[in-house]
């Protein structure tokens, strides 16, 4: 992501905190702070605000959609986790095309919660729940409410798995994203830290009241 993208994304102040962030761990002291964040799933009041978006454009993938997206994004490596997630039949993923082209892709997730960056860490969930991970979209698509809308489609299809709760984790610093979730229906139910020194990984969690 370009510098200008991640300042929008994130204001200056976070933007600030995120390059501290990553002088430090040229130092070799990696950090990163996270919102557990849980929706304890309402279908009436989901498909309530469904019905302010058309979803006609949003279908399933498969790993050939994703090679019509952004090259520079979705590598050969990314392509290889890609194609290792719709294999092991714990994942699905959608997106919304423009013009033939991916401009938005979005995963849920039935195995367990990973973190991938800046620290490899994964922890399970419940076999009641889901994670919603992993979306990108475009920048030139940007700010037109495509996270608000695939959110609640996503909230729908796990409903629609039999299940009742859905797990968002979000970087602290992602201002926006954290509003996202909270508008459909989350809560920050821990804080979660994982810190990396000298080899040795920290995980680090705190229930909120």
């Amino acid at each position: 992501m370009k510098i200008r993208e991640k300042i929008i994304q994130y204001g200056w102040i976070n933007s600030l905190a995120r390059l501290f962030k990553i002088i430090m761990r040229k130092l070799g002291v990696v950090f990163e702070s996270y919102w557990f964040m849980l929706n304890k799933l309402d279908r009436d009041a989901i498909e309530f605000e469904m019905h302010k978006y058309d979803y006609s454009d949003v279908k399933e993938l498969t790993i050939d959609d994703f090679k019509t997206s952004d090259p520079d994004i979705f590598d050969e490596k990314k392509l290889q986790i890609i194609r290792m997630r719709l294999d092991n039949g714990k994942h699905q993923c959608y997106g919304i095309f423009e013009r033939e082209r991916l401009i938005y892709s979005t995963w849920i997730s039935t195995d367990r919660i990973v973190f991938s960056s800046p620290i490899y860490k994964a922890i399970p969930i419940k076999s009641s729940q889901a994670v919603l991970e992993d979306s990108y979209c475009h920048p030139d698509y940007r700010n037109k409410g495509l996270h608000s809308q695939m959110n609640l489609f996503r909230l729908n299809k796990i409903i629609e798995m039999g299940l009742t709760e859905a797990i968002a984790i979000v970087v602290v610093d992602n201002i926006p994203a954290v509003k996202t979730q909270l508008k459909d229906g989350f809560y920050k139910e821990k804080k979660i830290w994982i810190v990396k020194i000298l080899g040795r990984t920290y995980y680090i969690e705190k229930e909120l009241l």
